[in-house]
Order: structure tokens, then sequence, then C-alpha cells
């Protein structure tokens, strides 16, 4: 027995030597084999069924597979010009190996594939990694990231370099193969085989393959400047505006509180075609779609996307002149400000707040509502939050009291846009909810019937807070619309043909109001919501708003709105007289003030007394953060030996950032001030 196995170790090590010298030696073939296994490795992980599924895509799309290939043989085309070509093969490899390893993941979870873009996400999604992953999977994977560095470095180390490399030859391959790349880029978007205007990133890495889908989100960013933008054009498209503005502006101005509750991955689960409840699960929503405007919103994303639907709510723009599955809280909006409704509210003696029970930095809204000339941004971190869904998210509940005070915080009228958390997926897929309220009948799948039960109870919880919202608004008797809709349908399998309306695309709306606007029913654009609901109340200011609001299914409506979008975001700011208006805002974090107002030792600690504490208080000596226990919104604990007689200590709430949000007042400590 021992012979046999040390044949076959022989063997095995004979075979890795003869791959070894075939890779050092026919690097162009073994370029080719790699690169066309590579990319039907990436299809078959793209698609996840693990059937033919892959070889249909090769077949049927044989142009498109093929320049799949191309994309990775330019990568492994580095090997050319390295000594170190064995331990090259391994790191491209890897990394490609990688992005189909991690695309699987994400589609698993999140019904939306991996892109570029999610590696700017990083910082954001970290903090947030235990909503999807259980820690045992977390550990996997921190093991599994430690253990492939160790072995790159190992590789490094003791793979054989080439001792003889002719460079000038490596490089001419390189660049015969890059003009060669260069060529088939170039006929593929001419013959319409390629685009790079990808509305649907889900359908997109179906019909174009995941190495050219990912490639496009890395290259393809921003918005394409428009071949007749100038300053005359913009001019024009002013003088458009303006001229049909004239009659509007002579119409009394109405300023309500403005409130937009954006809620999470909601929508009307009633249409889903074959699926019953035992009782209704949107009982409220449904009430106020009847009695109120109301109807279906054409979002910009499906499954995923919160952050994309929010930015076309709260800047007016279209997603559709952006970059493939771009999120432009993390590309322009990083270091630019722009026009929003915030800003154009606030010249009308608005203050301007954001809600979110979900943490300050995910997405960078910590930044961006910065950016976007919000007064105050109001998260989970600031929140006393102490009703959770079983998988972790903030239940919605909370954010009633939120936009009360936010509301309460000024004597003025307020625009609120609240975004909500509870019905953030994945959903499970074995029944976790004990008894639950709503119960589902006619799927035979019990996974997906799990899924439907799990998100079903937590809409019924976030169709009680669209009750208590309103109730609360209905008793403050001061003039208020409110607008709530869905911001993307949920991770469901969903299809078009499953809806008995619309498309997968569009989720349920309704507008609220104790001003007597008159009901009108209808389909609207994300990005036109904003500028219909200031057109009811007779507001006209700002560039996107009035452009919607005059220029809405007319001739050039698109073009001159990717224009528009252009010049405020790219390009030269002529609407603006080259010069942006708008400056980041000095944001606040939270709605009530930290208060510090004694404090007490014990035997071994200090009790720390004030108001509005959370979760995330943190008591800070000078600059320095010492271990805090969190009791209630006015106790806090830290050690005894920590705290110093005469130390001047602050409490600020701490992001997982980590970011300082607030700050108390400062508080000389005193001993054995109280026993």
């Amino acid at each position: 027995m021992k012979a046999f196995f040390k044949n076959i170790q022989e063997t095995g090590k004979k075979i890795g030597l003869i791959i070894v010298e075939k890779l050092r030696k026919h690097p162009m073939i073994c370029n080719i084999v790699l690169s066309v296994g590579m990319a039907f490795l990436l299809e078959v992980l793209g698609r996840q069924t693990f059937d033919m599924s892959a070889v249909g895509f090769v077949d049927e799309r044989s142009k498109m597979f093929l320049y799949s290939v191309l994309i990775i043989f330019l990568t492994y085309s580095v090997v050319f010009i390295v000594k170190r070509r064995l331990f090259t093969y391994i790191v491209v490899t890897l990394l490609w190996s990688m992005v189909g390893i991690v695309n699987f993941m994400m589609l698993s979870s999140r019904n939306t594939p991996f892109t570029y873009v999610d590696i700017t996400l990083m910082k954001s999604v970290l903090p947030v990694m235990s909503n999807y992953f259980t820690p045992m999977e977390i550990g996997s994977m921190g093991a599994l990231i430690l253990i492939g560095l160790v072995l790159l470095v190992v590789a490094y180390m003791y793979l054989p370099m080439e001792e003889t490399l002719n460079r000038k030859t490596g490089f001419i391959k390189v660049i015969v193969i890059a003009l060669v790349f260069a060529g088939a880029t170039v006929f593929g978007f001419q013959s319409g085989m390629l685009t790079d205007e990808i509305h649907n990133i889900r359908i997109a890495f179906s019909d174009y393959g995941t190495p050219y889908c990912f490639s496009i989100t890395a290259l393809k960013n921003g918005i394409d400047k428009p071949s007749d933008y100038s300053e005359k054009k913009i001019e024009s498209i002013e003088k458009q505006t303006k001229e049909k503005l004239a009659e509007n502006k002579k119409k009394k101005v109405k300023k309500p509180n403005i409130i937009f509750v954006q809620l999470e991955s909601h929508f009307d689960i009633t249409q889903v075609k074959g699926i019953k409840f035992n009782k209704d699960p949107l009982e409220n929503f449904h009430k106020y779609m009847k009695g109120y405007s109301s109807g279906q919103l054409s979002m910009p994303s499906y499954g995923a996307g919160t952050a994309n639907s929010e930015f076309e709510l709260i800047t007016g723009m279209n997603l559709d002149h952006f970059g493939a599955a771009e999120y432009p809280y993390k590309t322009v909006l990083q270091d630019t400000t722009t026009e929003s409704m915030a800003t154009v509210l606030k010249k009308q003696g608005y203050s301007a707040h954001a809600i979110h029970n979900n943490s300050a930095a995910f997405y960078d809204r910590d930044l961006v509502f910065s950016q976007l000339g919000f007064d105050t941004f109001t998260t989970k971190e600031s929140m006393n939050i102490k009703k959770w869904t079983e998988n972790g998210w903030a239940k919605d509940l909370i954010l009633t009291s939120c936009i009360n005070d936010s509301l309460d915080s000024t004597k003025g009228q307020d625009y609120v846009y609240c975004i909500s958390v509870q019905g953030h997926g994945d959903y499970p897929t074995t029944e976790i909810i004990e008894n639950p309220e709503i119960t589902v009948s006619g799927i035979e799948d019990e996974g997906l019937k799990n899924k439907y039960t799990y998100y079903a109870n937590q809409v019924y919880q976030m169709d009680q807070f669209v009750g208590r919202l309103v109730k609360s608004l209905e008793k403050r008797n001061e003039e208020t619309i409110l607008v709530m809709y869905g911001d993307h349908l949920p991770s469901l399998e969903i299809e078009d043909e499953d809806l008995t309306y619309g498309n997968k695309y569009e989720t349920s709306y309704f507008i609220w109001d104790n001003i007597g606007l008159k009901k009108q029913d209808g389909v609207i654009e994300a990005y036109d919501l904003g500028a219909e609901i200031l057109d009811r109340c007779n507001i006209h200011e700002g560039v996107m708003n009035t452009f919607h609001q005059t220029r809405k299914g007319t001739k050039n409506y698109q073009s001159d709105m990717k224009n528009l979008q252009y010049d405020m975001l790219y390009g030269k700011q002529y609407i603006w007289n080259q010069e942006n208006p708008f400056q980041a805002t000095d944001i606040t974090f939270g709605i009530k003030d930290l208060e510090v107002t004694k404090a007490y030792e014990t035997e071994d600690s200090v009790f720390i007394v004030g108001n509005n504490f959370t979760n995330y208080a943190e008591v800070f000596v000078g600059d320095v953060q010492i271990n805090t226990t969190y009791h209630n919104e006015h106790l806090l604990e830290v050690s005894k030996k920590d705290l110093k007689d005469g130390d001047t200590f602050t409490v600020s709430i701490v992001s997982k950032a980590p970011r300082v949000l607030r700050t108390s007042n400062a508080y000389i400590y005193k001993e054995k001030n109280e026993n």
C-alpha cells in the first residue's frame, strides 16, 4: 500500500513538473488554454445553476464568449515580460477566480452581480457583513484570505524565475495583443455586439458575460460628454424652461412640510401571481393608495441599489445617463456638490433633514448628504433602537419619533428624507419566525416559501409603521405632504411575468397630504417624483426641478437632461455661470444634544448621568477613547481606573467607520462627587 501511494505521489509530481515546464516554455499556448477555461468558469459561477446554461452562452453568444476570452488573455499577456512567470500566472488566475467566487456569493446573497463599484463600497460593507453572513462564514472567508496571502508569499519566494527573458520580443507580443484587443473592441461597438449603456446589470451579466461586465463597470464611470454640449446648448435648454415657467410663477406658493419615506425593498407583495396571505400585509398602504394620489414608481434598480434610488429622488437626475452599475455616491459626489431637493427647498426657507436607521457611513452617506445640502442626518448611531429583525436590521417603528423630532427641531417648514431598512435582505430559506402574523400559501418550494413568509412579516410590520406615522402627522395639525414608496423590489426571484401589474422595476407609492391636493394616479419616474411634488406646491426653482416640470414628455427630453446633468457634474457649469453655487454643509448628526449632567463613583466604576446616550456612546478623556458600557439613554459606565480626579471628559457618538458624529458638553470629573 505504501508503494502504491508513493507511485501516485511520484506520478503527481511528474505531472506537476510537466505542467510547470509547459507554462514556462509555451506561454502563448498556456495563455489560450487558461483564458478559455477561466472564461467558462466565470460563466458557470455567474449563472449559479451548474447546468448547461454556461454551455448555452458559449453556443448562442459565441462572439461574446470569445471576447471574454480575449479580455482574460490580455491580462495573462503580462507573463511575456516578467521573469516571475509562474508567480504571475498564479496571481492573475487568483484575481479572476476571486471575481467569479465573489460574484457567485453576491448573487446568492443579494441578487446583484459583483461589479468594480462594489470594491469601492468595501468600507461601507464591512460594518454590516454580519447581516449577510454568519460568524463562521465570515471567519472562513478571513481564514481563506489569510491562507491565500501566505501561499502567495511562499510562491513568490520559492517558485523558479526565468533565467533568460527576451523582453523586447515580449513587449512586441504584448503590443500586438493589445492592438488586436483594441480592434476587436472597436468592431464590437460598431457592430452592436458590445454596449456601454447598461441599464440592468443583472441581465447584462447574463447577456455579455462576467469578464466584460466587470471590466466595463471599472472603465465606464460618469456621464459621457454629449456631442452637442456647449454653452449655447445649455443656454437654449435654460431658455425653453424659463419661457414655459412664466405662467406657472403667477400661482401662489404652498409651503407644507415635505416628507419622503423610502421603504427598503418594499412593494405590493399581494400583486405576485398565485400567492395568498391569511390577511392583507399592507392594509395601511392600500388604504392610503386608495384615498390619495398613488401609483407605480419606476426605479433605477432591482433587488438592490438603495443609494441609487435615493440619488434619483433627491437630485432629479436620471441614472441611465451614468456609467454601467455606477453609484454616484461613490464617484462624483465624493468631491462634488450639486443641486438637490434639499438645496431647492432651503431657498424657500426650509430646513433639510436626512434620517436612516442604518449606519451613517453606509454608501458614504455621512459625506454625501453634506454634499447634497442636508442640515442634519439622524442615523442608527443616534437612535435608541430596541427592536431588530431576525436578520439583524433595525425595525422601522423607531422612525416615527425620529421624523417628528426633526419636525419639532425647527420653527419653520421642514424637508425630511427618511430611508428605512427593515425590509432588507437576505431572506432566510429556513423558518425563523415563530408564530408569524402573516402566513403564506401558494408556493410549493419550501425554501422560497420561507423567504416570502419572512419578507411578508417584515413588510407587515413596516405597514404598521406607515399607519402610525400618518396618524402622528394628523395629530400635529401642520400642513404636510408625505410621500411613501419602495426603493426597489426585494430579491425574491420575481420576474415581470410573475406580477399582475407593470414590471419588476416598479414599486408602489402614495402621496398623503392634509392640504387638499387633488388625487392624481399614475406611473412616475423616480427622478421626476420630487419635481411633481414641488409642482403641486407651485415651487418652481432649481435646474432639474424646473426642467422636469416644463419639459417632461417633450422632444429631446432625455438628451437635454443628459446635457444638464453633464454640465452640472462634469462640465463647465454654464447653467450656473461657470461657478458652482453650492457648498458642503457642516452637517449635524442627530437632532438631540448629548448632555452630561453629573458623574458619580462606586467602588470600581464611575457612572455618567446625562441625556440622549445610545449604544454607540463612548467616553473620551481628551482624544483618548476609554472603554464604555452603555446602560440606557441616561446612564453610562466606565472603569474607575480610566477616569481620574480632575479629568475633563466628553461623551461622543462614534460610528463603526469610525467617525465621531456628535459630542456632548465637556464635564470635569471630581472624585466622590456622589456616593
